[in-house]
């Protein structure tokens, strides 16, 4: 249990040196200003949901003892209050940065906002009442789940700033990275891992679709430049 525990705790900032190193190591240290800075925030951006937690708990609304509440629950609070704390840090931090030019250079600053946050969930798992008996299963999980919804939320806020109507397109990503993020945690809630299996195998094809997309546009962003 501790050491699966600890193998939780690393994970995050694990991958997040990785994206960095990569990133770095293909385009520069001065291509994406503000990297350590997004995970910093990223760890920041966890009081939101918190906040929406403690509000639950208060009106009672934690006690998941029917599916209403457990849906509401885990849509409301966990998800919309997870990936609402991330979509302001990557839309008013990274977003107005020129070195954001659209949903690659977004997923980039969205990924460390994201393993910030998962990081900081982590560490509070065990020590926060909200929750209960550690689960090794979710602890290790989430940190890829909270990879795919940033891959999900980055892409869509990349089109934003590509396009006129940007409202709408922020919408999109926050709302459906908090739909995949909710149902993540419905998963869980109602120990259904069959639903769990299915829903990590469409998120799996979407991110990579989407990341393909990303990478598409990119290329003709540069091509574009070059003209």
């Amino acid at each position: 249990m501790v050491i699966n525990y600890f193998l939780s705790l690393i994970l995050a900032p694990l991958l997040a040196f990785i994206v960095v190193a990569i990133v770095w190591t293909k385009r520069g240290k001065n291509r994406y200003p503000g990297l350590l800075q997004s995970f910093v925030l990223g760890m920041v951006s966890i009081l939101l949901v918190l906040l929406f937690q403690y509000i639950a708990n208060e009106f009672g609304l934690s006690n998941l003892k029917n599916l209403r509440r457990i849906i509401f629950y885990s849509f409301i609070v966990m998800g919309i209050g997870s990936e609402l704390g991330k979509y302001l840090m990557l839309r008013y931090y990274a977003f107005p940065k020129t070195s954001f030019n659209g949903p690659l250079d977004s997923i980039v600053y969205s990924a460390m906002i994201s393993m910030g946050f998962t990081f900081v969930g982590n560490i509070l798992y065990l020590v926060l009442p909200f929750y209960g008996e550690l689960d090794p299963v979710y602890a290790i999980s989430v940190v890829f789940a909270n990879l795919f919804f940033a891959v999900i939320l980055g892409f869509f806020i990349g089109l934003a700033k590509m396009r006129e109507n940007k409202f709408v397109d922020s919408m999109t990503g926050l709302l459906a990275a908090s739909f995949f993020h909710a149902l993540y945690n419905f998963c869980f809630f109602t120990e259904d891992y069959r639903l769990l299996i299915f829903l990590s195998i469409g998120a799996f094809v979407i991110v990579v679709l989407l990341y393909y997309k990303a990478f598409e546009m990119n290329e003709e962003y540069k091509r574009s430049k070059r003209d």
